[in-house]
């Protein structure tokens, strides 16, 4: 009797986070600008996939055809908004790649002192110049240290100071043909563009920084101040997050050329504003990607907010987040062989 009401308290909990796993089906298609809750309510969708793993295997154990439950809302969740972890071991960094890409929001090399060690903007440098990426893209770069990588012969840098907006930069060994930028109406955040001389082939490459949501990485700072001064605050940032897709959405369908875009986009892959970016582009994380891809230092949350997409002719031969204290967010390296 006792263990008929524990499947059936359990069978209740499995119906309502399957029903929850499902409805996060339609993140993609609902604009965060018309329901701002849903961009919340896309942070949890990891644990409702790791919520309906257990019941499977509850199910499994007690041998119960309600196992087909679990088993449906995750099929169903896989088809339509893929997995936020990759099952296969981190690939090694080969020499037989065409060029790379490393995505780096660097929270202004400390310029405001957000970490006591004062070595940070020297050690971001020295990491540059190890990894040696062929490209870097900073977001939230600090303009003063634009002569620190000589090792890049061609750069772009989206403004002369960092007073009036987040600064972006591309650092380049390829040579730049054209470039632009892409302001983001009420906002101090923007996009840039350069179209890159690669092995006789052109390519535009987008690094961009979307609307930040202004919460501290810390879960107590969810709690700050009043829920609907929070959620105001939130539903305005995520607005301007969805037009801000849009703009790109529309120049990057415009491009003469194949397309990449970097950047830090303040949001996950649940969301519609990673939906409107991403298109038909291809997710590096997704093609060789290992384990979370966490890219945001974010306790308690696996969350990867910087993403790398590609055209889909461009095969990704290496994937990597660098798991530093160097900023909030970590460095994320991608290799690319042209086809």
């Amino acid at each position: 009797m006792l263990k008929k009401i524990l499947n059936g308290l359990v069978l209740l909990l499995n119906i309502g986070m399957s029903a929850l796993l499902l409805l996060s089906c339609l993140l993609p298609y609902i604009s965060v600008a018309l329901v701002p809750s849903m961009s919340i309510f896309s942070l949890f969708v990891p644990f409702l996939v790791l919520g309906n793993i257990l019941f499977l295997i509850y199910w499994i154990i007690q041998f119960k055809k309600a196992v087909f439950l679990p088993i449906v809302s995750l099929g169903i969740a896989y088809f339509f908004i893929g997995s936020f972890f990759q099952f296969r071991a981190e690939r090694p960094m080969t020499r037989s790649q065409d060029f790379s890409i490393m995505s780096f929001n660097t929270r202004l090399f400390n310029k405001y002192q957000w970490s006591d060690d004062p070595s940070i903007a020297n050690q971001i440098v020295a990491f540059i110049k190890k990894t040696d990426p062929s490209v870097v893209c900073f977001q939230e770069f600090d303009v003063s240290m634009k002569d620190r990588f000589m090792s890049y012969p061609y750069a772009y840098v989206s403004a002369s100071d960092n007073s009036k907006q987040a600064v972006q930069a591309i650092f380049s060994k390829f040579p730049i043909a054209a470039k632009g930028i892409l302001p983001f109406p009420n906002s101090t955040n923007t996009a840039i563009f350069v179209d890159l001389k690669i092995k006789g082939d052109t390519v535009r490459l987008y690094n961009i920084h979307l609307q930040s949501l202004r919460v501290k990485p810390e879960v107590s700072s969810l709690e700050a101040g009043t829920r609907e001064r929070l959620y105001k605050r939130l539903k305005v940032s995520f607005a301007k997050q969805q037009a801000q897709a849009d703009i790109i959405a529309t120049d990057k369908r415009n491009s003469p050329h194949k397309v990449i875009v970097a950047g830090d986009f303040n949001t996950n892959q649940f969301s519609s504003v990673y939906h409107t970016i991403k298109g038909a582009l291809t997710d590096s994380f997704t093609s060789a990607g290992s384990g979370y891809g966490k890219t945001f230092d974010f306790k308690y949350f696996p969350m990867r907010i910087d993403f790398l997409l590609s055209d889909p002719s461009f095969e990704i031969a290496y994937h990597k987040s660098f798991p530093l204290s160097l900023s909030d967010h970590f460095p994320v390296l991608v290799a690319y062989r042209l086809n």
